[in-house]
């Protein structure tokens, strides 16, 4: 059984996804930025009253 490990962090200023990643120690090809039903990239700017989902990919060969 796999625990689903929930956190929450926020950001006073409006910040990329890329600035989020880096401040939350993720390379971008380890995870998925989910807002709502759309996938974000690194360049996409989340304001403080915004909630995104991060997600880790995993790969099996």
């Amino acid at each position: 059984m796999t625990v689903d490990k929930r956190e929450t962090y926020s950001f006073d200023t409006p910040i990329s996804v890329g600035k989020i990643l880096k401040k939350l120690n993720f390379l971008p090809f380890e995870v998925l930025v989910i807002k709502g039903d759309r996938l974000l990239t690194r360049d996409v700017v989340i304001r403080g009253d915004e909630e995104i989902e991060i997600r880790t990919v995993y790969s099996k060969g």
